[in-house]
């Protein structure tokens, strides 16, 4: 089987990832790619700080597979473009992101890719329910919480999709650039060092925390939520 490509953006992840769940399940080699594009760029100092250290944490998840993540910076349909040609993929894979900066990003990548006769797909992304799959009787979307709730606290969530055991890569991999020369945490100066005291990134930490959200601060909402 030919290469698929796997463009990781916001879901930093391995487990319950649909897009990567659909990748193993077509065969042949994943290559992973994170893209340092004008979504990224224009990231206030905080959020691209720990956004590299979100990519950091998933280079690490990603070796423990057998794989690695491939790191490039510019258009993204230029470097999607490019990678194709360098390691002839004939199937990019992404989840969805919702604001109208990325799904105009999107809809350019996946007409351009197909036509080129390339399959490109994507997938739900970090929400629990579409937005359009939840809407009012005359089809707009709510604009009160408690309404919107009411709408979607009976619905079934999907179990979590398994975190593979291993990611197959090529034989070859396309050159990566290095994640310190992106500089993403050079605005934050001084304050990396006292934000990095607290921030617990990656998703097995995220885990730890939810775990223990869960178990210690959910025992008194009632009494606390306001």
């Amino acid at each position: 089987m030919t290469p698929t490509l796997l463009w990781f953006r916001r879901d930093l992840r391995l487990q319950d990832h649909a897009a990567l769940t659909a990748a193993l399940s077509r065969g042949g080699p994943v290559i992973a790619v994170f893209i340092c594009d004008a979504q990224v760029e224009t990231l206030g100092s905080a959020p691209k700080w720990r956004l590299g250290a979100g990519v950091a944490a998933l280079q690490t998840a990603l070796a423990a597979k057998g794989n690695r993540l491939i790191l490039r910076r510019g258009a993204a349909l230029d470097v999607i473009h490019q990678l194709v040609e360098e390691t002839g993929a004939t199937a990019v894979y992404w989840q969805r992101a919702y604001d109208p900066e990325s799904q105009a990003r999107d809809a350019k990548v996946k007409a351009s890719l197909s036509a080129m006769g390339l399959e490109a797909k994507s997938f739900k992304g970090h929400l629990l329910f579409e937005p359009w799959t939840v809407q009012t009787k005359l089809g707009g979307f709510y604009k009160v919480y408690t309404p919107l709730w009411r709408a979607v606290c009976g619905r079934e969530v999907p179990a979590p999709l398994p975190e593979p055991g291993r990611i197959p890569g090529p034989e070859i991999y396309p050159n990566s650039e290095a994640l310190g020369a992106w500089g993403l945490g050079r605005d934050m100066q001084r304050g990396a060092a006292i934000v990095a005291q607290y921030a617990r990134v990656g998703a097995d930490l995220a885990q730890e925390r939810l775990a223990e959200f869960t178990r210690v601060a959910l025992r008194h909402y009632g009494e606390r939520r306001d």
